[in-house]
């Protein structure tokens, strides 16, 4: 959930008399946990992990009709306990992500300064190690199940810059009135476990973020927030003779909180594929339920001397034969016939529907893998592409502000001015394609592209800066051996 400046102004008219932040914050946060949009993060991280919406239904339950004395039809639940109850689970959701993910960010991001400044680039280098990677990955797998995902850059209790995600169903993001652009406040809350006269109980607790300061808040027991206090992003504190002397409180002058959007209407993936799947699950757990309760044979027996079709069932059984006394009885075998032609058909067209509409590759198509020319694989990851692209210049400006907040803390600590609008991300895709083809590319586009961003196509590299390194390492011995040679 979002809300402007003006539905938060408009919400602290309405309390009135009431006007304090105890009651805003208690409206605001019933009606966000109730929201659609809090709704939708929840169903997708479910389905991320596999929980979908199928393990609810009960198979052996079932409708049937029954005609009432008057004549009237009547409508109730049937129960079998005999009937199977078997789930099956396609986790389709977590497969496109995971794609999605393992395409953008699976290998680190080049990290470049436009004007070449090797001590910033070193900086950034060394800031975009594995952690920061495998944030990268967090970041994006959340905006894919949520809509949107938040990091959070703070100070730790021994002053180091540190970074964190925060789950977006704990954030209520407050934006600019005008263009709804800018993130002006973030009221972050979430649930903590306190000792009330020796019992454990859980309350939420409640931080209100602006530009300068933030503000902490802890529920009572009858539901009131009551502030515990308000101080600054991150304290100075100076020291006379190792005393401290007085502290200094300073705020970023902006909300210390980045939100990748997953798409300009911060639409989760899962919600343009969720009937496709629900229906995919319903349809493939009905057939291995009715597989699972088959009889191969049923005996239609017909008159038979008055015997019971239990004792005509027990001599079949135990002699595989029966005697016949009456000339009007009947013992027939019959077949059970499953259409599983028809269901399997169903089930690869909605096969092909959650793949085609989630803008995903099926990697069990029949026609996967049979041209393996670079124009061809493209062709295959077109609808994937259109997907990706969306992104990726979200993807590129978060971490482009995440950069923006580190650059700032180090100009702080170091006295240096680097500017931070100079940083370029380049995203390491990490797609299937023809090998010898791109590298036949990076041969021919040496002198017109950067050595690094050449590198970053490479195939066979992984960690574009630690390559970088490892070049230049080798160029000095080779200077070094040529120096000595002479």
């Amino acid at each position: 959930m979002f809300i402007t400046e003006m539905e938060l102004l408009q919400a602290r008219l309405a309390a009135g008399k009431r006007l304090n932040d105890s009651h805003i914050l208690k409206e605001i946060l019933q009606e966000d946990r109730s929201s659609e949009k809090k709704r939708r993060m929840a169903e997708g991280e479910r389905y991320y992990r596999g929980e979908h919406d199928s393990l609810q239904k009960d198979f052996r339950r079932s409708p049937i009709s029954e005609t009432k004395e008057n004549g009237e039809e009547e409508l109730r639940m049937f129960f079998n306990p005999n009937r199977s109850n078997h789930h099956c689970v396609h986790p389709f959701h977590h497969t496109l992500v995971a794609q999605k993910t393992a395409y953008l960010v699976g290998r680190e991001p080049t990290i470049s300064v436009r004007n070449g400044d090797r001590a910033f680039e070193e900086m950034l280098t060394e800031l975009a190690d594995e952690h920061f990677n495998g944030m990268l990955q967090s970041w994006l797998t959340g905006a894919a199940n949520k809509g949107v995902e938040y990091l959070h850059v703070y100070y730790d209790g021994e002053g180091n810059f540190r970074y964190c995600i925060v789950p977006a169903e704990e954030i209520i993001a407050i934006y600019d009135e005008e263009y709804q652009q800018e993130l002006r406040e973030v009221i972050r809350y979430y649930d903590i476990k306190v000792l009330d006269e020796g019992r454990e109980k859980t309350k939420r607790r409640v931080e209100w973020w602006t530009a300068e300061d933030v503000t902490y808040f802890t529920e009572n027991g009858d539901g009131e927030f009551l502030q515990e206090k308000s101080c600054g992003h991150w304290a100075v504190t100076a020291l006379l003779d190792g005393e401290e002397t007085e502290t200094e409180q300073h705020g970023w002058g902006r909300v210390p909180f980045i939100p990748l959007r997953n798409n300009e209407k911060e639409l989760t993936d899962l919600q343009l594929v969720k009937g496709l799947i629900d229906a995919y699950d319903l349809v493939s757990s009905e057939g291995t339920n009715n597989l699972l309760d088959l009889v191969d044979l049923y005996w239609v027996i017909q008159g038979y001397g008055g015997e019971t079709a239990s004792a005509v069932a027990k001599k079949l059984q135990i002699n595989k034969a029966v005697q016949i006394s009456d000339s009007s009885g009947n013992v027939e075998a019959k077949q059970v016939q499953l259409p599983v032609e028809g269901r399997l058909d169903w089930m690869q067209m909605l096969r092909k529907d959650i793949f085609h509409f989630g803008m995903g590759v099926d990697t069990d198509s029949d026609d996967w893998g049979k041209a393996a020319s670079g124009v061809a694989l493209k062709f295959q990851y077109a609808m994937f592409y259109l997907k990706i692209n969306g992104i990726v210049p979200e993807i590129k400006r978060a971490v482009k502000e995440f950069f923006r907040f580190a650059t700032e803390d180090w100009n702080r600590e170091n006295g240096t001015d680097w500017d931070w609008r100079k940083i370029q991300i380049t995203l390491n895709t990490n797609g299937i394609t023809d090998d010898m083809e791109t590298m036949q590319i990076i041969a021919a586009s040496k002198g017109m592209v950067s050595e690094k961003t050449l590198l970053g196509k490479h195939p066979f590299v992984e960690d574009v800066n630690s390559e970088m390194e490892q070049l230049e390492r080798e160029r000095k011995e080779k200077d070094n051996e040529i120096d000595t040679d002479d």
